[in-house]
């Protein structure tokens, strides 16, 4: 026969009313989670676009130093003065872009602006465009300037993932190397209208990639949940 137990206290009784209540759900904060994944999506778009600079600096000493060469070996090159004035500006911007680069990250762990270093860049691209378009009235002629435009405008469009960066750079660039085309003379405005479906084709591909990155950057909102 099993005896019942003491009987316990009143005061741990069991009672329903002192239970504690349940922990109420946070709607407001869950309603902001949309609002913060735009932001992080944002700052890590930034992030890596300035993590980029020294690549597309890589490129563009690469490319200036091939057309450097080309116009050092043909007959038909630029003259010592227009080739030492292009190298000289856009040696200028890829100096800048480097400098800029390096004092972003050496700030002893203080948080970066990434808004503000960000539009610092776009502008240093944008005197880089400058500089790079001016070679295709200093440094070659001929249709030899639509690739002149086409390589780097494409290959710093896919590099940079940046839509503003790109077009930064691309804009002039493009303008100046159809302008340079139709100054050559028969079939220049067909030179022209294909260095500027180059640029069109260049001012799409961060549009792409970025549409193509935000369905791996972070989880939905409705999955995370």
């Amino acid at each position: 026969m099993i005896l019942p137990g003491p009987a316990l206290p009143a005061s741990q009784t069991a009672r329903p009313e002192n239970r504690p209540a349940a922990p109420s759900i946070p709607h407001a904060a869950l309603s902001r989670l949309p609002v913060l994944r735009t932001e992080a999506s944002h700052d890590l778009r930034l992030l890596r676009f300035l993590a980029r600079a020294p690549g597309a600096c890589l490129v563009l000493l690469a490319m200036g130093a091939a057309v450097w060469l080309w116009g050092r070996l043909s007959p038909s090159g630029a003259s010592l003065e227009n080739e030492f004035f292009w190298v000289l500006s856009v040696l200028t911007g890829i100096g800048a872009i480097t400098v800029l680069h390096i004092a972003s990250y050496a700030r002893a762990g203080a948080p970066i602006p990434l808004d503000k270093e960000a539009a610092k860049l776009r502008w240093l691209f944008f005197y880089t465009g400058i500089a790079w378009g001016s070679g295709a009235f200093l440094m070659l002629p001929g249709v030899l300037v639509v690739g002149f435009a086409a390589v780097p405008c494409l290959g710093l469009g896919l590099l940079l993932g940046d839509q503003k960066g790109a077009t930064a750079f691309n804009a002039p660039v493009t303008l100046a190397t159809a302008s340079a085309c139709l100054e050559t003379g028969p079939g220049g405005l067909w030179y022209a209208a294909v260095t500027l479906a180059v640029g069109l084709a260049s001012f799409c591909l961060p549009m792409l990639q970025r549409e193509m990155r935000s369905r791996h950057d972070l989880l939905p909102v409705s999955k995370a949940l």
